[in-house]
């Protein structure tokens, strides 16, 4: 029979050498396929509850047109029992009555794929898409320009888009100078709004942000669900094993500073000896 490991090991490679933060080594596209679908699940169930107290209700998949043949992540629907209202939300005081961060309105932005889909569970008219980008989303410049044009369809529809970064390409899905200073970030767009900027540094915590509705907005705390979709997947164990935690494997390098290289591989070799510690431990 094959020796168990210690638990402690097991653990500590769960968690990885970044917890609590995005693993950089993780944006690269085999990793980050992984993190994506798990999130958008995790997502969903943070949502549900509370979506369904408002009268909406939230799932994978939508047979609106408006969506284009693109298969969303989650939609979310208004119940028949509780009424239509007018759109009228105050996003930024919505958002710190629930003590989420507004961001930053980005005033000088050029405007231009799983999703979460939020729909009126009588009519079918969606509410709000979520947009949970991956690296191939920004592979291609054709496939760029379709995604802002659909988004900007969507807008011209009423619809809220909100549009979640977590790879650290130097390609953006939106022109604006604000953009660059940020390794992360979450877009909120309303319709006709200015949009609203929520920029995320390396070695931060992934936050809380409001998810608007009608004239509501419901609270998504984003690092638990990176956390679980990485830990559940194993994304740290899988990265040690193929032995890609080095600066060869490092995606998107040119985008951090020597400062920031050395400090994440230090992270990494102080994980990495932790766990060794642990095995001649037990050897012992």
């Amino acid at each position: 029979m094959r020796p168990r490991l210690p638990v402690a090991y097991v653990e500590l490679l769960e968690k990885g050498a970044f917890p609590g933060q995005i693993d950089p080594w993780a944006e690269a596209g085999r990793y980050f396929h992984q993190i994506h679908a798990g999130m958008i699940g995790y997502l969903l169930e943070q949502i549900q509850n509370p979506l369904q107290q408002l009268g909406y209700f939230a799932g994978r998949e939508t047979s609106l047109t408006i969506t284009e043949r693109s298969k969303p992540d989650i939609f979310v629907e208004r119940s028949s029992e509780t009424p239509i209202v007018g759109f009228q939300l105050d996003y930024s005081t919505a958002a710190e009555s629930i003590q989420a961060i507004s961001g930053l309105a980005l005033e000088s932005a050029a405007m231009g794929q799983e999703a979460i889909f939020i729909d009126e569970m009588d009519t079918g008219r969606l509410i709000t898409v979520v947009e949970l980008i991956s690296p191939r989303n920004k592979t291609s410049p054709q496939e760029i320009l379709e995604y802002q044009n659909r988004r900007w369809r969507l807008l011209g529809n009423g619809v809220n888009f909100v549009e979640i970064d977590l790879t650290r390409s130097l390609t953006r899905l939106m022109d604006a100078i604000l953009m660059k200073t940020y390794p992360y970030h979450v877009l909120v767009y309303l319709p006709g709004k200015i949009p609203q900027l929520i920029g995320i540094e390396l070695a931060e915590s992934l936050p809380r942000i409001a998810l608007p509705l009608e004239t509501d907005v419901i609270p998504v705390d984003l690092q638990p669900a990176y956390t679980r979709a990485y830990e559940v997947a194993g994304i740290a164990a899988q990265i040690r094993d193929h032995q890609h935690y080095n600066d060869a494997h490092l995606p998107f390098p040119t985008t951090l500073t020597s400062t920031q290289r050395q400090q994440i591989r230090m992270s990494v070799d102080a994980w990495q000896a932790a766990l060794k510690r642990l095995l001649e431990h037990k050897a012992e």
